[in-house]
């Protein structure tokens, strides 16, 4: 990365006051000010400056928003700046704030007054015409060169939280789910671990079942900013335990089911996701549970699950 030079003045120190989400892979006040230093080629930031500049970086519903604001000595607002990265791609927005930046450095340094010339010489030396400057005039900035596209970047997530089915049981039954997900800005594939707890249907004569389920359930999804939509296979094994009958089995049947699911995310700071979702799924497997010979309860045509889970960042 090249420095920027637009001026003869003195080189300029602030103060840097830089905040930004972790959870949208911002890069750290570290890094921001190496940034800023190699574009001007020295180290701008002091803390005890007199002029502050304020760095702050927000994540709204999956669009990142930039603020950079100039303070003077006693706090008054001097000037600001806001940027949109409505792709949530924060290592480029923080590529431009930093540009900004050490723009707006460079042009307070040449337009800063120069301190008073010392008594020339005796025999005063020529100096260059291509190092001369005029006092009163100060040279425009060149356009700046829009930075290259950070790269797509991958991120593991893994989650766990409960849940609610319609389907599973005779009544609405609870379950949890460990969640792990694989995903890009527009894509993602989630692979899920879900238990039922189990279940107890009694009738009137004391007879009745318990039931609980096992499965495992793979989602490719497409992204939209927070927002998830998905296609489901899910596979698993229903077990059933019968009480209060002549003769008790625990037969075990299969549970096939595919199926849409809607998801809507949100960050919850230090690398932190909540998430909410709902499924509609329909039944591959046909399966009844029955009582001394008759049949109490079937798998529906249609399944429909919702619950919301808490997801931590490795990647």
């Amino acid at each position: 990365m090249s420095s920027l030079a637009f001026g003869a003045g003195e080189p300029l120190h602030v103060a840097l006051e830089y905040t930004a989400p972790s959870s949208a892979r911002c890069p750290s006040e570290p890094e921001f000010r190496e940034t800023v230093a190699t574009l001007v080629d020295y180290e701008p930031f002091v803390h005890a400056a007199a002029r502050t500049v304020s760095v702050e970086i927000t994540d709204s519903d999956g669009v990142l928003r930039g603020l950079v604001r100039w303070r003077n000595q006693a706090g008054a607002l001097e000037g600001e700046r806001r940027f949109d990265s409505p792709d949530a791609d924060c290592a480029k927005l923080a590529q431009n704030l930093s540009f900004a930046v050490a723009v707006q450095l460079q042009l307070l340094a040449s337009s800063a007054p120069e301190a008073a010339p010392p008594e020339p010489p005796a025999k005063p030396e020529p100096v260059p015409s291509k190092f001369r400057s005029s006092p009163d005039s100060t040279p425009a900035p060149p356009s700046p060169t829009p930075p290259s596209p950070a790269p797509s970047r991958l991120e593991l997530r893994a989650g766990i939280g409960p849940f609610v089915v319609f389907g599973w049981a005779p009544d609405a039954t609870l379950g949890g789910q460990l969640l792990l997900a694989l995903r890009a800005r527009t894509f993602s594939l989630q692979l899920g671990f879900e238990a039922s707890y189990p279940t107890r249907y009694e009738r009137d004569d004391g007879s009745g079942f318990e039931t609980f389920a096992l499965a495992a359930s793979l989602a490719p999804c497409l992204r939209f900013r927070a927002a998830e939509a998905c296609s489901v296979l899910r596979l698993g094994q229903v077990r059933v335990q019968g009480f209060g009958v002549d003769e008790t089995h625990a037969p075990r049947g299969l549970l096939a089911e595919a199926g849409l699911r809607l998801a809507v995310s949100g960050a919850l700071g230090s690398g932190l996701e909540g998430r909410g979702y709902v499924e509609g799924l329909g039944t591959l497997s046909d399966w009844t549970v029955q009582l001394n010979g008759v049949g109490v309860f079937s798998a529906p045509a249609v399944v429909f699950l919702a619950g919301i889970d808490l997801g931590a960042f490795f990647l």
